[in-house]
This record gives structure tokens, sequence and C-alpha cells, in this order.
């Protein structure tokens, strides 16, 4: 039976006082990883005419110590404590990108025209200046200016507010000045404190502008009305082979014990 959503309404936010108490002696690597908020928007890969805000929370787990080659980031509807975890998104350099099978790259999308249009921003905390935040982001820009993102969406947060119902859903970034609805932008701007104007007008003296997106990117562009949406469908369950106690076992390309490796040391 499903929890009435409506006792949602009397519950606190933020963490439980049994996980403040755990909070000192319990290891977050991962999460302590983060280096990066950013926010923009993303549009169903199957409906354009919806947008939904998306904070993300990146860290970096592969680069050359000057460039990043993946990000991969947690997203979230808002930088609130009780913000709702909405997706992920995995961000690669385009050298990587080109490397992918074709047949990969449809879930693809490209940043050139977020970034250059001051759609993405970086976030800031409410007191730092907008002349530092500028300076501070143009860097980071730079670099997403030529990435590619996949983005997957677990909670449609815009069509069931209290709970991740329905499949996931494949997302997609904008491409266009004529694909998002002025007053959306002039709506963040005022919420956030951001320019989206100066961000761009800004970024058009440091960027390539001429820079076209990879081929095989941007898949809803090339397809007419034709979107990319996951089903689920039944289909043959793959069991244990016989001789192994009919039992699941890690079948992964590294070692178990290095994916079971943790940064904290056993005393």
């Amino acid at each position: 039976m499903m929890m009435d959503v409506g006792t949602f309404d009397d519950a606190r936010s933020g963490p439980t006082d049994e996980y403040i108490a755990q909070s000192a002696m319990l290891s977050f690597a991962p999460v302590n990883a983060i280096h990066q908020h950013v926010q923009g928007f993303h549009s169903y890969a199957d409906s354009r005419g919806t947008l939904v805000p998306a904070h993300h929370y990146c860290a970096c787990p592969k680069h050359t110590g000057e460039k990043a080659l993946m990000r991969q980031c947690v997203i979230y509807d808002s930088d609130k404590a009780d913000a709702r975890l909405i997706g992920v998104e995995y961000i690669v350099a385009e050298e990587i990108f080109k490397t992918l099978p074709e047949d990969e790259k449809k879930y693809w999308h490209s940043h050139k025209y977020e970034v250059e249009s001051g759609q993405l921003v970086l976030k800031t905390k409410n007191w730092v200046p907008g002349v530092v935040e500028d300076a501070a982001e143009q860097a980071e820009m730079k670099q997403l200016h030529t990435t590619y993102g996949k983005t997957i969406h677990t909670w449609a947060f815009d069509e069931h507010p209290d709970l991740p119902l329905g499949p996931p859903r494949l997302m997609m970034s904008f491409t266009g000045d004529d694909q998002v609805d002025p007053q959306v932008l002039e709506t963040r701007d005022k919420v956030l404190g951001v320019s989206t104007s100066h961000k761009r007008e800004l970024r058009s003296k440091y960027l390539n502008t001429t820079y076209e997106p990879v081929q095989g990117a941007d898949h809803w562009e090339h397809t007419k009305d034709k979107g990319l949406a996951f089903e689920a469908k039944v289909v043959k369950m793959e069991q244990p082979k016989q001789g192994s106690g009919r039992m699941a076992t890690w079948k992964g390309q590294q070692s178990l014990e290095d994916v079971l490796s943790s940064s904290v040391k056993p005393q």
C-alpha cells in the first residue's frame, strides 16, 4: 500500500536526529568530492514543450590535472536542504564523446548553446559579488562549452511532486533562442540573482562561438518530430548458470576487491 502523500505536509525537512548522530563517524568520500554547482534547464527527450530547472552538483573523477575529461553530477530541483533528488548527469569532454559508438551518441546532448546563451550558470553563495562570480566561472565555461552530457531524470517532479513515480526519462538541452519561454529565464534570474543576458554578452568575448557540436549529439534536432523514451517491457530473465549454485555473482571487468575498496582504511 502506498503511503498517503498528504502526510508529507507534516513531515520535517533536513536530516533525522539519527543521521545527525551518525554523521561524525561515517565516510562521505564521493559526496565530499563534489566541487561544482551549476544551474540550468533540461527538456524531456520526448516532450520539447516542457522544461524543468536542474541544480547540478558535480565531481570530476577523470581529469588531466588541468582539464576535466569526465564529470558526474547529482541533480536536484533546487539548492534547498530539502531539495528533491531528481536525476544524474554524466559529462564528457569532446575527445571522449567522439569515441562513443554511433548508437550511443543519441542519448547525449551538447552544451554549446547552454553555455553561450547564459542559460547555464555557476551557482555561488549569495555573498559572492557578481564580478567575482563572472571571473570564477570563465575557466569552467570554456571547458563545458565543448562537452556533452547524458542525463537521466528519475523523478518527474513537475508531474508527480510528492513521489518519484513512473519510468526514468532521458533529458536533453536546448540549442536555440526560440526554444525557451523568456519568462522562465526572467523568473530564474530574479530568484537566483543572476542575469542571463549579462552572462551571454560576457561569454561572447571569450568563447569560440563558431564551434560546432559533434555529429550524433542532440538526437531530436535530426529526427523532425521523433523523440526518445524509456519503456519497460517484459523480457526473458537471465538465470544463473548451472554449476554455480544458481546464485548471483560479480561479473564486472574490475576485480571485486577494487570495486569494494574504501578510502577509509580499516583499523
